[in-house]
């Protein structure tokens, strides 16, 4: 019974998140995210391990897992301890670098697509398909991709919510997905990942008590970006791309802030800026909602509607043919370019009328 495993993984998850809060006191000088930094917009110290209560969710979620799921399932999970581990230790210690956690994203990513045999072997884009036919090509950009998404996950985690709400409505659409094509092992899958991610996100939304670090961002978009590969491996009726589709907001903050810092020089590609859309979005806020923690939160929820934009339109094309997919992608990328602009255009009007530019 699905109900089951998903009701065990959320509750799982929301427990150890709180048994993490009443332990603070613990393990908080090792555990506990400060506000000194340029992309810190929160209040206070706040433990920062919250990948472990969503971890511990899925697992707990997957030991309930009917026949129909728990193989895809366990699959998923092994395949991801890489990228936790990595992820994990950079939470306690702050010592690992951004190269480290996205080569072991990318690691993890081929022995995904090893293990399983699913892998990018086509997009259906002519030239495109004849270099991924390949099998150490497809094994190597596989891999690429799924670390790529993973990173890109971890760099919208920047607002309460934001990160979990938007993996979550992300999940929903797989799962949608899935369960259209009639894969229930997936859809399995992808909605005892998004029960997990809500019991951490009942504790996150709105007031921020924990963070998920970056063992729970990197590790949930793993996840996301494994079922961006599985699926249209197990069910060739669904387009090839359609995870891009899914995936569109991530993965254009991603690409656009690669571009940006590219642009300064100096070798600032991976040094952290106050220029993502969420860190814009929340200083265009400011004058509106002068709580900080309230504008926090609302700056995630209005961000939202970008994932859900995109799961939508995927949900509906799921079995449309590339060229079409591919149009509606660009049509979700340029409405990120337009909420950009105008974030931008927002927050200079807050600046010049006194408002914080700074906060």
């Amino acid at each position: 019974m699905l109900f089951v495993p998903l009701l065990v993984a959320f509750l799982t998850s929301l427990a150890i998140g709180g048994v993490i809060l009443r332990t603070r006191h613990l393990h908080g000088q090792f555990t506990v995210d400060g506000t000194i930094g340029a992309q810190k917009i929160h209040r206070g110290e706040v433990p920062r391990i919250g990948g472990l209560a969503v971890g511990v969710g899925l697992l707990a979620g997957g030991l309930w897992m009917s026949l129909a799921g728990v193989n895809q399932w366990w699959l998923f999970a092994v395949c991801a301890v890489p990228v936790f581990i990595a992820g994990f230790w950079e939470d306690l210690t702050k010592r690992v670098s951004v190269m480290t956690r996205l080569l072991a994203t990318i690691m993890a990513g081929m022995i995904f697509s090893n293990a399983t045999g699913y892998a990018l072997h086509h997009l259906d884009i002519p030239g495109v398909d004849s270099i991924l036919a390949v099998p150490l090509v497809a094994l190597f950009f596989t891999g690429f991709a799924i670390g790529g998404v993973a990173n890109a996950l971890n760099i919208i985690d920047g607002c309460n919510g934001l990160a979990s709400g938007a993996g979550m409505i992300l999940l929903g659409a797989f799962g949608l997905i899935a369960w259209q094509a009639g894969d229930i092992a997936l859809m399995s899958v992808s909605l005892t990942t998004l029960c997990a991610v809500g019991g951490f996100f009942a504790l996150n939304f709105p007031s921020g008590r924990i963070f998920l670090g970056d063992a729970g961002a990197y590790s949930i978009g793993f996840l996301l970006a494994a079922l961006a590969v599985a699926l249209p491996a197990r069910n060739p009726e669904i387009s090839p791309i359609i995870g891009l589709l899914v995936l569109i907001y991530p993965v254009s903050e991603t690409v656009f802030s690669i571009l940006r810092r590219m642009g300064r020089g100096n070798g600032a590609v991976g040094r952290p800026d106050r220029q993502h859309l969420h860190s814009i979005v929340f200083r265009a806020l400011n004058g509106v909602i002068e709580n900080k923690t309230h504008r926090n939160s609302t700056s995630a929820a209005v961000l939202w509607l970008l994932p859900l934009i995109s799961s939508v339109m995927a949900v509906v094309v799921a079995r449309d043919s590339t060229a079409e997919v591919l149009a509606v992608t660009l049509l979700n990328v340029l409405l990120y370019r337009g909420a950009y602009g105008l974030a931008v255009a927002r927050a200079r009007v807050r600046r010049r009328l006194g408002g914080v530019g700074s906060n």
